[in-house]
């Protein structure tokens, strides 16, 4: 960092107060790098601008980055820490420790916001009425877990929104699968009732969720409805079945989590483990993405932000490895979650010792299981080298793809693939500028041309190997882009759709491979990315079209018509240079309001 940089944080360091808060270190771009948390914001800002031969290597290695510093100031730690776990989430900052795949974890959500509740998977946590449950590291055994639910519990799975006597039940009903709400067959409290068992079955609440059973059962066996109380000992064998495979820890019935961290090198893996009334639930294991530099403090710390930051079930002790330098805050800010007392205590002997440090085995275990998965990784690439006839192993592989609609909002993506796994950080959006009309082979050669001038001038790493989504065309493109700009040592393949053939430079006919072959099954899952990644920034593009758009001015334009132009146009600009009877041939539009779009845009009467 430049004297002249250091002076101007330095200036930027006197505005900030002195009250808790959150800081956001941006690099030159603008873009958020780092954000922390402090009780003093001014006192840790300056902590920063000390010289570097003091500071550790990250926070060496940061700060050369570092070209401005944002703060936002809170009326206490606790608020601080909320905010920080926010903005590390909304970011995803380099310098912080993070989830891996944060946005990718299933939650359960039962839809309590709704007339007759449904339980469903989501990946997206909402404020919304619902209640949330997770987050879960295994979605296999989350869609299992929905299953027997299912099979006890007898919601509905139906997305319809009214309810009408003169509907017909569905196959659920005739299986006991449901109690056809739909058609009046239960009450509304009734159905609530069995809400609130999958509620306390879901907490872990067995024993609670057996007694309200029983003496439901025992209140319709009095009543003599001997086929309802049939169905709740049903329900109770099925639940007897379930707490006999959960491993019993704790006579007392205690509710608790059990939290350890394990790290070997940049591999780190946070482990949770759920009791609840005393027995085993599960055990989720999440990745995190940290520096080697990192010490083992600071990332535990962080990991127990970030997991109990989204965590829908919080027990009144947690039971840890270590102390969290901000444990008391951390209690703070649980108990006000929660709205009862959390510890969080480093047990030193006993039973809870043991689970800790059963915890952390997994942990490591988890490590050890992820790093013996990725030799087969390098064997797949050294493969590649091999069938592609490649001069090196391509351990970083760039791919691109072009999505458009009649030529119109064209886009393309780069994604990039490091030792074969998804490189978030290489991921790259480009908005189509110079070609007009239907030409992908023209788009690729343009995108190109773009990507391998940030390579030429040092801004990027050099990748071993390039794809590009199509055939001979779409590589000769990518060919005269790289010719143009005197670009030399990165190889090019084609990977055309219709067949999965690769086409290779020098050879004539396309290579066929089994559709069963790793670097087959390599090269589509790159390739189905980049088209995944330019699709995600096409939709976003053309639904900043929708929200804003010239149609508005239209009499007769709602949003339908709206979206039944621009599907079948795929631009405002496209629409403008049809014709009246093109525009008129779209289903829902018609002669007059084809009429009525002709004419303004043309400013001629009807």
């Amino acid at each position: 960092m430049s004297r002249t940089q250091v002076d101007k944080l330095k200036e930027t360091a006197k505005a900030i107060p002195t009250s808790p808060g959150v800081y956001i270190m941006k690099n030159e771009r603008g873009r958020p790098i780092y954000v922390g948390k402090a009780k003093k914001l001014s006192s840790r800002v300056r902590s920063y601008l000390q010289k570097p031969g003091g500071m550790p290597p990250k926070t060496r290695a940061l700060m050369q980055r570092v070209a401005s510093i944002d703060f936002i100031a809170t009326g206490s730690e606790v608020e601080a820490l909320v905010l920080e776990c926010n903005l590390i989430k909304e970011y995803r900052p380099r310098y912080n420790v993070r989830l891996k795949d944060d946005k990718r974890y299933p939650f359960l959500k039962l839809t309590r916001n709704e007339r007759f509740p449904r339980l469903l998977i989501t990946r997206v946590v909402k404020k919304d009425g619902a209640e949330y449950f997770g987050p879960y590291t295994d979605s296999r055994a989350v869609r299992r877990t929905l299953r027997l639910i299912g099979t006890v519990f007898p919601l509905r799975k139906c997305k319809q929104r009214s309810f009408s006597d003169s509907q017909r039940e569905c196959l659920n009903f005739h299986i006991n699968r449901c109690r056809a709400p739909c058609t009046g067959r239960i009450k509304e409290t009734e159905y609530r009732e069995i809400v609130g068992q999958v509620r306390l079955f879901l907490k872990g609440r067995n024993e609670e969720l057996y007694e309200h059973l029983r003496r439901r059962m025992k209140h319709l066996s009095d009543l003599k409805r001997y086929e309802e109380a049939a169905i709740l000992r049903d329900q109770i064998d099925a639940l007897g079945t379930i707490a006999q495979k959960q491993l019993a820890l704790s006579p007392l019935g205690d509710n608790e989590d059990v939290v350890a961290l394990a790290r070997e090198g940049n591999s780190s893996c946070g482990v949770v483990m759920k009791i609840r009334e005393g027995k085993m639930l599960g055990s989720e294991a999440f990745f995190l993405s940290v520096t080697a530099s990192g010490n083992d403090e600071s990332v535990f710390d962080a990991f127990l932000e970030l997991y109990y930051h989204r965590a829908t079930d919080i027990p009144p002790t947690i039971h840890v490895q270590t102390k969290p330098n901000d444990a008391g805050l951390i209690e703070q800010w649980l108990t006000g979650r929660t709205g009862r007392r959390t510890t969080v205590r480093v047990p030193k002997r006993g039973e809870k010792k043991k689970l800790v440090d059963l915890a952390y085995r997994n942990a490591h275990l988890k490590i050890l299981s992820a790093q013996a998965s990725r030799p087969k990784s390098s064997e797949v690439l050294r493969e590649a080298k091999k069938i592609l006839g490649l001069t090196t192993t391509p351990h970083r592989i760039e791919a691109f793809d072009i999505s458009n609609i009649h030529g119109a909002q064209a886009v393309g993506s780069m994604v990039t693939f490091q030792n074969g796994l998804p490189l978030k950080s290489g991921y790259r959006h480009y908005k189509i500028r110079d070609v007009e009309g239907i030409d992908d082979v023209a788009m690729i050669r343009e995108v190109l041309k773009r990507r391998l001038r940030h390579i030429r001038e040092g801004k990027d790493r050099h990748p071993d190997l390039i794809v590009v989504d199509g055939g001979a065309g779409q590589l000769r493109a990518a060919r005269s882009a790289m010719d143009e700009l005197e670009i030399k040592g990165i190889e090019l393949i084609g990977l055309a759709k219709r067949n999965e053939e690769i086409y290779r430079e020098g050879e004539k006919n396309p290579l066929g491979l089994p559709r069963r072959n790793e670097v087959l099954r390599l090269l589509q899952r790159i390739r189905n990315e980049a088209h995944r990644f330019a699709i995600e920034y096409h939709r976003k593009l053309r639904s900043r079209e929708l929200e804003h758009s010239e149609l508005d001015g239209i009499p007769g334009i709602g949003e339908r018509r709206k979206i039944l132009l621009l599907a079948s146009f795929g631009s405002v600009e496209a629409l403008k240079k049809a014709g009246r009877d093109e525009i008129a041939a779209i289903q829902g539009i018609g002669e007059k309001i084809a009429a009525e779009i002709y004419s303004y845009f043309h400013g001629r009467r009807r």
